[in-house]
């Protein structure tokens, strides 16, 4: 017998019945089944026919008497009520007639009474006799041993059923253990579950209910049509079609429902540059690392390719619009022996209009981890440098940002107190990623000091977090790195351009992605 024959109790026909789905006990291989029906049958049966052939000889045993007593009376009875009414004595004259009544019912009893002790004597020895006649059929046969074979079969089998599916739902709890969240990357949606719809492959019936139990452990059925599914995550549960519980949409990315997630948010003022900078570094993210890094979704990664490529001839990406739940880029990444679903999250520009204070989009409640973009180039420090003004950049071909760093900051704090009131005092936890956006202009990158290559020696990172913290301060943006500083527990700074970057051979723009991935 297989482990499979063992747990797997349905058919696996297309067309069964729907009401083939058959709870894990009783026992139902077919031999153990049979012998079963047999044994209790003969383990009762026998048993209780001599119990009612015993019962029944002996009340007629101890009965004897009475029936002796009773035919006395009833004899008496018949022949002196006779003799009464032949003679018509009166009511007041009947004293010998009840002597010769009396004396009528003990003759009577007293004859009628050795046949049927007689036959007491035969019914109690009958029923002994029956009695030993049955155990030595039991005796014989030996039905009290090898009845009890299937009844203890049974009794192990279900003890090893409950405690392999205790066991199986125990082991079906690993997603949770390894805090996956099924988060719905899909737009206007982001619906975070404990559980997904899964489909049926042959009739698309949906299946909320995928899960070890009492109708399989292993192995269950279609409720529709009756086909054998995968019950756990251990045999390819995670093979099969999902949707998500609440848009009903498809979530067939790769590694969705099998890998924790880890959920990035890319935040900034509007036109600073975080489409650009998301979508070339994980662009060039996906190039660099193709055995630890790719798209969990064809469709994405051909869309980022696609804006990558319009990047690298200057054609810049269009605004996003800023939406209570925009989709999530999906990157599946594997981490030394740790494999993650990254969700990259674009929060579109963000104005002092668009939301109110203190609100806050559902996804930064599961953020692992914050970029900030600035635009460099909305700062009136690093403009007075350059010998620059606000009002010519009008003119200029590029896009810049309305809105600088401070007023972002400020935002993103008073959303995160919202979130994390606890952290008021004792800073978030969030680690936070300062992104400087458009250094290849006017020769700011030179300016800063960064490196045009990316690096995964944390040593480096700090030594590039240290030059642009120094060159913000220095330039007029002493609140905005203190803030960060001192309202968040792990932050850094770096300086990229996606133009450059794209062009020129340079890759330091995925810096902080690395530096995001290693410390979230």
């Amino acid at each position: 017998m297989t482990w499979q024959s063992f747990f797997h109790f349905n058919n696996n026909q297309p067309n069964a019945n729907p009401d083939a789905r058959r709870p894990i006990l009783p026992f139902r291989l077919r031999p153990y089944r049979n012998m079963l029906a047999l044994s209790v049958g003969l383990f009762i049966i026998i048993p209780l026919l001599a119990c009612v052939v015993f019962a029944v000889l002996t009340l007629v045993g101890y009965l004897s008497w009475f029936l002796s007593w009773s035919l006395g009376i009833i004899v008496a009875s018949v022949v002196v009520g006779l003799a009464s009414s032949r003679n018509n004595v009166s009511d007041n004259d009947n004293s010998g007639y009840t002597l010769a009544w009396l004396f009528l019912t003990c003759l009577i009893s007293y004859f009628s009474f050795p046949p049927l002790m007689a036959l007491s004597e035969w019914s109690l020895h009958l029923t002994t006799t029956s009695w030993e006649f049955f155990m030595s059929i039991y005796e014989r046969s030996g039905i009290v041993f090898w009845s009890w074979i299937p009844i203890g079969s049974m009794i192990i089998y279900g003890t090893v059923s409950l405690i392999s599916l205790w066991i199986m739902k125990l082991l079906d709890w690993r997603p949770h253990w390894g805090r996956v969240r099924f988060i719905c990357p899909h737009e206007n949606c982001g619906h975070v579950s404990s559980s997904i719809v899964y489909k049926c492959p042959h009739c698309g019936e949906a299946l909320r209910n995928l899960y070890p139990s009492r109708y399989g452990i292993f192995y269950t059925t279609c409720p529709s049509c009756g086909l054998s599914l995968n019950a756990s995550w251990l045999t390819g549960r995670n093979q099969y079609s999902k949707t998500c519980p609440d848009c009903n949409k498809a979530l067939n990315y790769d590694g969705f429902g099998n890998l924790s997630e880890s959920v990035f948010v890319v935040e900034g003022a509007p036109k600073s540059g975080k489409t650009s900078f998301l979508v070339q570094a994980l662009n060039l993210w996906n190039q660099q690392f193709k055995s630890y890094v790719h798209f969990s979704d064809n469709r994405q990664k051909k869309v980022v390719r696609q804006m990558a490529q319009q990047i690298k001839t200057g054609v810049f990406c269009p605004p996003t619009e800023r939406l209570s739940h925009p989709e999530a880029y999906l990157i599946r990444c594997k981490k030394s022996f740790h494999s993650f679903l990254a969700y990259f999250y674009d929060a579109g520009g963000e104005t002092s209009r668009d939301l109110d204070a203190g609100t806050s989009e559902p996804y930064y409640n599961l953020a692992n981890g914050i970029f900030l973009v600035i635009d460099p180039w909305a700062e009136d420090g690093i403009l007075t440098a350059f010998g620059r003004k606000k009002k010519n950049l009008r003119y200029s071909k590029y896009q810049f940002a309305s809105q600088d760093a401070d007023a972002i900051i400020g935002r993103l704090c008073n959303k995160l107190e919202h979130i994390y009131p606890e952290s008021l005092n004792a800073g978030f936890d969030v680690p936070i990623c300062v992104v400087v956006t458009k250094c290849d202009l006017n020769g700011l990158d030179k300016m800063i000091g960064s490196d045009e290559h990316f690096t995964q020696s944390s040593i480096k990172w700090e030594e590039q977090s240290k030059k642009v913290e120094e060159f913000l301060i220095n330039h007029g943006k002493y609140n905005f790195v203190n803030v960060v500083k001192t309202r968040f527990k792990k932050n850094a700074f770096f300086a990229v351009s996606a133009l450059k970057d794209s062009s020129e051979g340079s890759d330091s723009i995925l810096n902080p992605l690395l530096w995001m991935t290693y410390n979230s």
